[in-house]
Formats: C-alpha cells, structure tokens, sequence
C-alpha cells in the first residue's frame, strides 16, 4: 500500500525536469479537483501533467480524509534544489491560489436574492379547478399540433393522457404555488412530450416540475451565485422591464428543456412590463442575460402551430440584442469605439488614454472591463447604471468617479498609487479589489461603511493587520496572489478571530 510520503514523492516525480517549486491543490470528493504551479520567485508556471497529478491528489485525498470530514483538502507540495519534496494539508481552508473566505454565508450581492422570496400576486394554492375557457383553447391547439406534426412528418405525436385535476393540485401543493392557467391546462390535455410543444423545449413531466423546483434550493438559479463569481453582474433581459434583473428566483419554475443543456421556466414574478405565466430560457447557450421566450404557455403553442405551418405571421419573442462588446482600443478615443453599441457588458483592451465620460451614451451599460491601459480618467458618468467596473492601467484617476449612485463592485489594478480617499463617495460600493493595485492609504479602506467584500494581496493584508482595523460588517475575504499554504493558514486564522469566527 502506497503511505503519504511515497504518494509526495510521486507528485515531485511528476514535476521532475519542470521550474515548479511550489504545487499548490484543493481536492474534494465528487467536486473534483484544481492545481495551482508556481516557481520559486512564486510566479505562476506551468507544468504540463495530464490527469496524474489529480490522481495523485485523489489518492493523497482518500489517505487523509477522515471519516465524515466534507471539507476541501487543501494540499501544497514545495520542491527544492536537490530534489526534496515537503507536503502540507489542512482542512480548514475552503480554497488556495487565491484564498476566499467567507465570514457571513447569509450576504448576498445586489440582484442575488436569497430564499425564501415575498410571494408574488396569484401564485397561493388553491382548489379551484383549471379555467374550462382555458382548458378547451389549450385542447384545441394541441390538436392543432398533432394535426401539424402529422401533416409535416407522417407521424402521430403520443402525448399520452393528461392529469387529473388532482394530480395537478398535489403537484401544486408539493412546491406550494398554483401554476398558470394554461400550463395547468396543458398537463390537463399531456402528460409527455418528446416533440418540443412549448418551442423552446419539450415539456418535462408534472412529476420532474415537482422534483426539479424542490431539489435544493425552491426555484430556479441562472447561474453561479457565490461571492467571487467571475461575472456577478445580473444583466437584463430584452425587452427591459419584462424579467425581473435577479439571478435566480423563487418563482420560476423549470417546465421543459432542450436535453442539450438549456431550459425554459414559467415565470411567475415577472418585471414591471412582463406577465405572470410568461417563458424565460436559460442555460449552456445564454451566457449574459436570461432569454424572454413567449408571453405564456399559450402563447408558446401558437409560436411552435406558426412554424408548423411555416406561417410567417409567427409571434416568436424579439431576439435579444447583443449585450457584449470587446475591443481593442489603441490610440482611439472611447467615443470612436461606441459607435453603433447599445450593451450591457464593455471590454476595452490595450488602450492609451481613457475618458470614462465618453461612455455616456450607453444606458444599460453595467460591466465595464478595461485592461492594459496607459492612462484611465474614471469619470463614469452617474446616469450609465454600471455596477462593475475593473481598470487595469499604469496610471488611473480615480477622483472624477465621485458619487456614482450604481457602482458596487471595483476592481483596480495600477503601477502608480491609488487613494482609498477617492473612492469615499461611492455610496453603493461594497465589493473591493486592490490586489493588484499600490495603495498609499490601505488603513483607510475601514472608512468605506458599505464594503462587505475585499480582495487584497499578501503584503496589503499584513499591512491592514498592522495598521488600520477591518472594515466594519466584512462579509467576504480573498488573499490574492501567491501565499504560501502556511501563511494562507495563519492570514485565515487571524482574519476569522478578528471578524469574531472561531
């Protein structure tokens, strides 16, 4: 049987010939595994292992786990110069390269709801049966299909029987909402569907609704929802106003799919200009914002009797304009780049000078990325709604950003200083990275009262613990950039004592 050292002396075997010094790895059974390779300087470098090492985390995973420990093993191998292999581990990390903590598991970021949400007008239970209007008109499309489907194909669609009211009803009352009108008269009329009824999928069973809206968490979630998501930024779907900007609900409830990795859900808490009962789409292909499908499970039905037909007069849902724009600026002004762009998410890359004032014409503008600038004048004009802004440049003058009402996550990285000072006036502010950035006030950043999420590298975060308090109501830490796994270990201790975790 393979010990703990042999298993080391196997992933210092694997990075033989390589400038890794330092291996650095999280492991957690049935989540997987990542790896993070460093030299000795402590520079990210790369070392081309396939899938051995993992393995070899894997093995060293089932030798130390103990039983019911469901935390991440965090491991770290150093390598010196004549070929000595040292391994450390601990449990008490969730993470490594960078390290994230989180401090208050109840903080959620703007547009991130928590369950349980406020009902929503219509939505309780009740023992009323399907509206006959609506039950004959649902009926009567259907048959429209099948007569459609039969015509195009030669085939007849089996939809099987539908429910029985009291079906519908125990259904209802497992998630503890009533269902559209329509859609309670469609599974009325079906009970399967492999022949895409609703267009933007087929139909999933009553009994998979039920099981899909119960596991874990009630509702739907459209994408990551943790602290340090790479996008946390909620976009809008089009036409605005119609889905409510949030990332996932409560009230939305999945009622088909696609089999290829998208669904479609019935949306009970619309947004001002939108419906009760009205389809949204989401998954693999919808990378921004949530899809606004059709006005309603009927609606949908006389989309996919219009394709049928091959009926131009179709009532599809607008296509959702493009959200996303990246560009490589040069020695252009940002106004020369927005000619023509109406979007949601901005990437201006390898620009010389900036004026974030020329980005006025943009009114759904909500991330803006701008990296490996010369000089940035951050003069974000207060009626453009963006939330997430991001500035890599040598120089960045932060002072004109003032008041910007929306702003609440920044991420800053520059050769010269930066003031915490500068960045008072933000009164929406509350998710801060500065690891990559020379902050000449550091001590200061207590002095933003809304900040609850903050990113800062090893060197900053001693710093901070030397000289100036945490920010009252931290929700979230990162230590960014290298760290050694047992200096991560103590910046973790240190940071959990001083918000009062233990």
């Amino acid at each position: 049987m393979t010990d703990l050292r042999g298993l080391a002396g196997g992933m210092a075997s694997a990075l033989a010939g390589t400038d890794i010094a330092i291996l650095q790895g999280r492991h957690q059974p049935r989540a997987g595994s990542s790896l993070h390779t460093f030299d000795a300087a402590g520079r990210s470098a790369f070392a081309d292992t396939g899938f051995a090492m993992h393995d070899l985390l894997r093995q060293v995973d089932e030798m130390l786990r103990p039983d019911g420990e469901d935390r991440p093993l965090v491991v770290e191998l150093a390598r010196d110069g004549a070929g000595r292999a040292e391994l450390r581990y601990t449990f008490d990390l969730p993470t490594v390269a960078p390290v994230r903590l989180v401090l208050d598991p109840d903080y959620r970021p703007p547009n991130h709801p928590a369950s349980p949400m406020p009902a929503p007008p219509g939505v309780a239970v009740t023992d009323r049966p399907t509206d006959p209007e609506v039950l004959t008109a649902i009926r009567g499309l259907v048959a429209e299909f099948v007569s459609e489907y039969t015509r195009n194909t030669g085939g007849t669609p089996d939809f099987g029987a539908g429910h029985s009211e009291e079906d519908i009803h125990a259904a209802e009352a497992a998630m503890g909402l009533r269902l559209p009108e329509d859609l309670r008269a469609l599974y009325r009329t079906v009970s399967t569907d492999e022949y895409g009824l609703l267009g933007a999928g087929a139909l999933l069973s009553l009994d998979s609704v039920v099981a899909e809206y119960l596991a874990g968490t009630p509702g739907t979630d459209f994408g990551p929802d943790d602290l340090f998501a790479v996008f946390p930024v909620v976009y809008e779907a089009y036409p605005p106003g119609r889905v409510r900007r949030v990332s996932r609900n409560d009230w939305w409830v999945k009622v088909g799919t696609d089999w290829g990795g998208n669904y479609c859900a019935v949306d009970l808490d619309p947004g001002p200009n939108g419906a009760s009962g009205q389809i949204i789409q989401y998954g693999r292909d919808f990378y921004g914002p949530v899809g606004y499908f059709a006005e309603s499970v009927a609606a949908a039905l006389h989309n996919v009797l219009a394709v049928l037909r091959d009926d131009v007069t179709s009532r599809r849902a607008s296509v959702h304009p493009q959200y996303s724009h990246s560009e490589q600026v040069g020695q252009r002004r940002v106004a020369d780049v927005l000619a023509g762009l109406d979007v949601q998410e901005l990437y201006l890359n390898d620009g010389a000078v900036l004026d974030l004032a020329e980005l006025a014409p943009l009114h759904y503008l909500r991330n803006v990325s701008i990296n490996r600038a010369t000089a940035v004048t951050a003069a974000l004009p207060p009626g453009v709604p963006v939330e997430w802004l991001s500035i890599d440049a040598a120089e960045i003058n932060l002072p004109p950003l003032g008041g910007h009402p929306t702003l609440w996550g920044l991420k800053l990285a520059s050769r010269s200083p930066i003031a915490i000072v500068a960045l008072a006036g933000l009164p929406a502010l509350a998710h801060l990275d500065l690891s990559g950035a020379d902050v000449s006030d550091l001590h200061r950043v207590a002095d933003l009262p809304g900040l609850r999420v903050l990113e800062l590298n090893l060197a900053q975060w001693r710093e901070l613990r030397e000289r100036g308090p945490l920010p009252a109501g931290l929700a979230a830490a990162a230590l960014n950039g290298f760290a050694r796994l047992e200096e991560a270990d103590q910046w973790a201790d240190w940071l959990r004592g001083a918000a009062g975790q233990r």
